[in-house]
Order: structure tokens, then C-alpha cells, then sequence
């Protein structure tokens, strides 16, 4: 059982060693009432942890954080605010804007090579499900975020060679659109809910294109889901 541990815990060090960005389990809240307050945490196969606050400050203005921690010193953290509508029948829509920011440290820790540095996300994101299904209390839902990513990295031997050990160090600066497709599904009692989410992410870089930013096509979180 220990060797097992090791083994999966360094698999899953491994899948997040080795890009810079990646789909970020943000919740998909689908928000309907004013004051209605929904927390989301967990863990997924890129992140240790995950965690998303969601509130609806009126009747149709929402604003929501959202922060996870990986390995080494990647971070990621969110804020959006948007705009949410009951279409009835437990069918709500959703459209959210903001600016997100986070540090990434990519490459094999084997050798010495490696991306890392700051980057900032300004995206908008449109989500559309249904709450509180008779079977389950299931909520379900789809999303597609897209925003525009600015990175500004050390380039320390991962695409271009200068020195084995010691540099110097060529900057490389990034620019990208992003495109995140994602879905959801949370099951449980009528506050407490266990959550499913899948997510996808593609990125086009309008410059710097021979240095392709190595970017992870899948995400799968698994976490629990609270609505005050």
C-alpha cells in the first residue's frame, strides 16, 4: 500500500511538473437568489487543493474567488464578477468576468530545465445548468471560459540552451488566448453535495510561436460543495 502511495503521488507530481498552465477546477455555482452563498473545495489531478466562494450580492450580480495550490510554488488565484438569470424551471444561466493571476514552475526535475515565472489571465466565461433535480438533488452544468494569458517566464534551458548549470538565462515573454471547456456534476442531500468536474483547455500563442508553452489538455477534480 505505501509503494502504491509513492507511486501515485509521484505520477501526479510528474503530470503537473511539466506544464505551465492548466484547467483550473473553478465551480460553476449556477447561483439563482440573492445572498445565496455556495462554497466549493477539493483536489484534482493537477491540483493539491482547489477551492472556489461564490455569492450573490443582488438579485442578479454575483461575484466569486477561486484559489488552488499545486506543487512546487504554482499557485493560481481568481476573482470574477458576473451576471446570473433563472430561465425557470431550475435552469440558470450565468456569465462571469475577471482577472486572474498565478506562478508556474515547469520542467523535469531531473535535469536543469525549467519554465517558471508570474502570468495573468483576463477572461470572461459563460455557464448554463440545472439545480436541484429530483434524483439526488443532482445539479449539472457545462462552461466555456476564454480570456487572454500574458506570461512572463525564465526560460532556464527549457527551449534554448546557453549554459548547462548557470546561465545566463533567456526571459520569455508569452502572449495566448485561452480556451477552457468544462463540465460538472454534484449529487447529495439538499446543501451538501459531493462535485464531479471535467475540464479541457487549449491555448493559441500570437507570439514567441517556435517556443510552443507546453499546456495540459485535461483536468478531473473531485470535491465537496456547500450552499448556505
Amino acid at each position: 500500500m505505501k509503494r502504491i502511495l509513492i507511486y501515485g503521488i509521484s505520477f501526479v507530481i510528474g503530470l503537473n511538473a511539466c506544464s505551465v498552465y492548466t484547467h483550473q477546477t473553478v465551480d460553476i455555482p449556477l447561483i439563482n437568489k440573492k445572498k445565496e452563498l455556495r462554497t466549493d473545495a477539493g483536489i484534482s489531478l493537477k491540483e493539491l487543493f482547489y477551492g472556489t466562494i461564490s455569492y450573490g450580492l443582488t438579485d442578479k450580480i454575483a461575484l466569486q474567488t477561486f484559489y488552488n495550490k499545486s506543487f512546487d510554488h504554482r499557485f493560481f488565484f481568481q476573482n470574477a464578477v458576473g451576471y446570473f438569470r433563472d430561465l425557470g424551471n431550475r435552469n440558470i444561466v450565468e456569465v462571469y468576468t475577471g482577472f486572474a493571476f498565478g506562478y508556474t514552475d515547469a520542467g523535469n526535475h531531473d535535469v536543469p530545465t525549467r519554465l517558471k515565472g508570474p502570468y495573468q489571465l483576463y477572461f470572461i466565461q459563460f455557464d448554463f445548468g440545472k439545480i436541484d433535480c429530483q434524483f439526488a438533488n443532482a445539479d449539472f452544468g457545462i462552461g466555456i471560459k476564454a480570456g487572454y494569458l500574458h506570461s512572463n517566464l525564465e526560460n532556464l534551458n527549457y527551449f534554448t540552451h546557453y549554459s548547462p548549470y548557470t546561465g545566463p538565462y533567456e526571459p520569455l515573454v508569452v502572449n495566448s488566448f485561452l480556451l477552457e471547456p468544462n463540465a460538472f456534476l454534484r449529487i447529495g442531500g439538499e446543501k451538501l453535495k459531493f462535485s464531479l468536474k471535467l475540464g479541457s483547455c487549449w491555448h493559441y500563442q500570437f507570439i514567441n510561436k517556435d517556443k510552443n508553452l507546453p499546456v495540459d489538455k485535461l483536468n478531473f477534480g473531485l470535491g465537496l460543495n456547500y450552499r448556505f
